[in-house]
């Protein structure tokens, strides 16, 4: 976290000061059981808690400031004590002060979002831009309203390129998180059946996508996904609006688009690509599993592009693209036999993406699938995961494990497909399932995983005695 001084948090927010004591802090901390030397204490309000009750502790981990947004018992004893400063909503502050770090940094603002793949497309973008540019970007998954200021605080002065993943369950959040980036160049690699929870259809899901790009700055450049029927129509109404100049198209299908790719063959540990880049034909071997990350590759791609890399250096640089923990990560057991764990998220069109690319995949032994519950699909979710069981029927798998609210759907799935093989289907995690698949895998057997990241699927893992099996994000 970069340091700031009271003129900043002042001058972004209009902060009216309470107590001053020290005007210089270390970073920005909103964790009063973190370790907060030197650091300015952001007190957030959620719907779950509100920090104002743990200012004391704040201060008793190091904090040399404070910033709320109501003056409660714990204010007035600690008045005089740290600098404290008021403002009236702490997390509109948070907000401002990112957007101000983003202007203070000379460095080009990419914006990504997407039903899926949008956290690998950043993932690879920093990869293949980092090799020719320095890179700042959001580690995990902070993508939300609190996530991407966290991120900008982050931002040094001196830096070539921000990239800044925005998540979003409601309508009206891309916006908010556009204004607080401020980005250079927007992607929305693609418009799925997720958050069906809260929006009911994918009509609905692509107009609050859309919002990247409405959102963002008349000179911005926008990147389009061709192959996606609602980010195509996305592309062909920013066609009426925008300059072509500024306008950048990616796609598998369409050999016009700027960025065109195509998968010249797949194995467990390899994708090979060929194409065209911008007029530059090429091939690259990147370690990535999954047909749907050509996708991810290609918006990469475009996003390196948008950065200022040629073409010549974006092929040179794709073989630095990999994947991290929980997303198509390759894990090698003891047994001999291997998982494809992809257990951070799903839903409906990822899980039908993995499926399918099981089928095409040949292996010396046998094929497992462990499934677990896809959450946030609302009234939908009942026959949305049947709708899985039934793909899982007919993907060739040997044995089949299900865990998840869903249960019975998924089985009816199966049933409706006539699956023969066998299943261990429950509503909960067993220690029972991981000994049992466990004991079941041999070498040359291959295990697929997936499922919401809440399932927790990392639990069938352990007993299966994972060969290197740690969390990196």
């Amino acid at each position: 976290m970069r340091a700031v001084d009271v003129q900043f948090v002042i001058k972004a927010t209009g902060a009216q000061t309470i107590s001053l004591k020290e005007k210089n802090f270390a970073g920005i901390g909103t964790d009063s059981r973190a370790d907060l030397k030197g650091q300015l204490f952001i007190a957030l309000k959620g719907e779950a808690f509100d920090a104002h009750k743990f200012l004391e502790m704040a201060v008793q981990k190091g904090a040399a400031a404070l910033l709320v947004h109501e003056e409660n018992e714990q204010v007035a004893k600690l008045k005089g004590q740290v600098t404290i400063l008021k403002v009236p909503d702490t997390l509109i502050a948070l907000q401002r002060m990112g957007t101000a770090a983003r202007r203070e940094s000379n460095a080009k603002v990419l914006g990504i979002t997407g039903s899926n793949g949008k956290t690998t497309t950043k993932e690879f973008a920093a990869a293949l831009i980092d090799t020719v540019k320095d890179v700042h970007y959001n580690k995990g998954s902070f993508n939300n309203h609190w996530g991407v200021p966290f991120t900008l605080l982050q931002l040094p002065a001196i830096k070539d390129v921000a990239i800044i993943e925005m998540g979003m369950n409601h309508a009206g959040e891309l916006t908010e998180l556009v204004k607080i980036a401020e980005p250079d160049v927007v992607v929305c690699t693609m418009v799925g059946r997720a958050h069906m929870e809260f929006f009911g259809t994918i009509e609905k899901v692509a107009e609050a996508k859309e919002e990247i790009y409405n959102a963002a700055k008349p000179e911005a450049l926008r990147i389009y996904n061709l192959d996606n029927p609602q980010t195509h129509n996305m592309y062909v109404k920013a066609m009426e609006k925008y300059p072509k100049d500024r306008l950048l198209t990616f796609s598998a299908e369409d050999p016009r688009a700027d960025i065109h790719l195509t998968i010249h063959s797949m194995s467990m540990r390899e994708l090979v690509v060929k194409g065209r880049i911008k007029g530059k034909d090429g091939q690259a071997a990147v370690q990535v599993f999954g047909a749907q990350n050509l996708t991810n590759l290609m918006a990469a791609a475009a996003l390196a592009y948008a950065a200022g890399l040629t073409p010549e250096q974006i092929w040179k640089g794709l073989p630095a693209c990999k994947t991290n923990w929980g997303r198509n990560q390759l894990v090698h057991l003891k047994s001999g036999a291997q998982m494809i764990f992809d257990a951070y998220n799903a839903n409906p069109d990822s899980m039908k993406a993995l499926i399918d690319n099981m089928k095409l995949l040949t292996v010396p032994g046998r094929k497992v699938g462990v499934f677990g519950q896809m959450r946030e699909m609302g009234p939908a979710s009942p026959d949305l995961h049947e709708e899985l069981g039934f793909w899982v029927a007919r993907a060739g798998f040997d044995r089949v494990y299900f865990i998840g609210d869903d249960a019975m759907s998924f089985h009816a799935g199966l049933m409706k497909a006539d699956y023969e093989n066998p299943s261990m289907i429950e509503k909960d995690y067993t220690e029972q399932m991981g000994k049992d698949l466990a004991q079941y895998l041999k070498d040359g057997d291959i295990a697929v995983l997936k499922a919401s990241r809440g399932t927790k699927l990392e639990r069938f893992v352990f007993p299966c005695e994972p060969l290197d099996f740690s969390e990196k994000t």
